[in-house]
């Protein structure tokens, strides 16, 4: 993992953002990650995006869980995000993986909160995989940094909303020369 420390103020600031429902910042933080993400092209910032920005879509549904299941799991949520700290610190990345791959498994959740997290997960991956294609980085890179098939990220990107640049479009001679007429006149 690239910029250790940098990772875990991105953590301890997502947690004290999801302390306060701040959806928002969550939301920040986790582009931010995929800022760096697109930099160093590195899988466990990708991780990090993916666990951030689940979160904020965790608070945003938090009134369609049942209020003693949604504690629960969030409280968990936010002691993964302190395990997560001290692993990233310690420098045990794959401690790290294993931690979010356990969390993400969602044990011990009821049916409802579970399938819907599952569903959270998903389309964080999804919009996730969009935002670094976003940065310009090739379809197989992105798939190799999501851990996933060229296949299965296909799919995501097909689901999810790039917005591609328009194409540049080349002015007539005499557009041009009044632009420039107008610019320097």
């Amino acid at each position: 993992m690239q910029e250790h420390e940098h990772v875990v103020n991105v953590l301890e600031e997502a947690k004290q953002a999801a302390e306060r429902g701040d959806i928002i910042k969550l939301k920040q933080l986790s582009d931010q990650t995929i800022h760096t993400t697109a930099i160093y092209q590195d899988s466990d910032n990708v991780l990090v995006a993916i666990l951030i920005y689940s979160l904020s879509k965790l608070l945003e549904r938090r009134e369609n869980y049942s209020s003693k299941d949604f504690d629960k799991y969030f409280k968990y949520y936010l002691d993964t995000i302190e395990y997560s700290k001290k692993c990233i610190s310690e420098n045990n990345c794959p401690l790290f993986r294993n931690q979010i791959e356990e969390m993400m498994n969602l044990q011990g959740l009821s049916t409802d909160l579970k399938k819907s997290v599952k569903e959270v997960f998903e389309k964080a991956k999804i919009n996730k995989a969009s935002k670094i294609y976003e940065h310009g980085i090739s379809m197989g890179a992105t798939a190799k940094l999501l851990g996933i098939s060229l296949w299965d990220l296909t799919s995501y990107i097909g689901q999810g909303t790039i917005n591609d640049m328009e194409e540049g479009e080349t002015l007539n001679i005499q557009t041009r020369v009044k632009k420039a007429l107008d610019f320097f006149g």
